[in-house]
């Protein structure tokens, strides 16, 4: 009985979760409120997972509940000011998100390489007990031994929770730096120029780029520390490092939870963004890439976000064959 009505309590916090998911309002704290609840337990996901499609099958079911109505009458009624502008809860297609199978290493001399496909996330367990959570379009290799843990992040983003094992750090190359972790949680997304990290947990170092087996860790003159609650982006020369910042953090892993999250993001930021999840991409002209947007957006239902944009900014669509084109009106 005391574990059916835990399933109850727990079936009934993830309901209410999606409820104010869908409620177009949900701010930084709660987003990082589901998340923190999410990773606790596997109950606690798969019980959010159920929860989002019942919410998404009841659209279909029983139409006349009018959930869609009511974002679809919210985003209507706002207009486009002063390129700026606000959308609430609009979609986008994530075609397999979080329907990937988790991926499992046991192999502790091998190397291992994993990768996810445009559209999919997957989740990667590591043997040390480490969990590493890979965005759309995404490439890592991985190698274990007794003495070193190590993963190339070579394409795409990523989230770590590393597992704390002070005898083997943990080393993450990117092209032009290393990350040396003990154990922490955080989010790494390559840029053309290097990459952006948000650290969600722990400490983090950012060092030049280590040699593979190495145990040693950079020189403290040219290692940077970060602690939770920083958001950076590192290139070759140079390193950009924001004020801590729950909410920036939040907001660089929301993906995880099947939706992205703008503040005031210019179009062209949006679109390249929403680029990554689509193999037909979205080209827009110079002349709107100024304009703003924020809100959070789902990642179902891929062209829905075209249509709220056509609707609200004065943009028009114009597709073609390969892609899809975001002209000004």
């Amino acid at each position: 009985m005391a574990t059916a009505l835990n399933q109850h309590s727990i079936n009934k916090r993830a309901s209410d979760y999606v409820v104010r998911l869908y409620s177009g309002e949900l701010t930084a704290k709660e987003e990082s409120e589901i998340l923190a609840w999410c990773d606790a337990k596997a109950a606690h996901q798969a019980a959010f997972d159920d929860a989002l499609l019942v919410w998404e099958s009841s659209a279909h079911i029983a139409p006349h509940i009018g959930w869609r109505q009511k974002l679809e009458k919210r985003f209507y009624r706002m207009r486009y000011l002063a390129a700026s502008i606000v959308v609430a809860s609009f979609c986008f297609l994530l075609i397999t998100h979080h329907n990937a199978p988790d991926q499992s290493i046991d192999n502790s001399e091998l190397a291992n390489n994993y990768s996810t496909a445009i559209g999919e996330v997957s989740n990667v367990g590591l043997s040390d007990g480490s969990t590493i959570t890979l965005n759309t379009d995404t490439r890592i290799n991985i190698k274990f031994s007794e003495a070193h843990r190590e993963l190339w992040l070579e394409q795409g983003e990523a989230f770590f929770d590393i597992a704390k094992d002070r005898s083997r750090p943990f080393l993450i190359h990117t092209a032009n730096k290393t990350v040396r972790v003990v154990g922490t949680k955080f989010n790494i997304k390559l840029s053309q120029a290097g990459f952006d990290i948000a650290v969600e947990e722990g400490t983090v170092a950012i060092e030049e780029k280590a040699e593979p087996n190495t145990d040693k860790p950079a020189k403290d003159d040219t290692q940077v520390l970060l602690e939770a609650g920083a958001v950076a982006s590192f290139n070759d020369t140079s390193a950009l490092i924001a004020k801590q910042s729950v909410d920036s953090v939040v907001k660089a892993q929301s993906w995880r939870t099947g939706y992205l999250r703008f503040d005031e993001e210019r179009l062209e930021k949006v679109i390249t963004s929403f680029n990554r999840y689509r193999s037909k991409k979205i080209v827009i002209s110079q002349e709107i890439a100024d304009l703003r947007i924020s809100g959070v957006f789902k990642l179902s239902d891929g062209d829905a976000i075209l249509t709220a944009l056509e609707a609200t900014l004065p943009v028009e669509i114009k597709k073609e064959n390969e892609k899809v084109k975001l002209v000004k009106k």
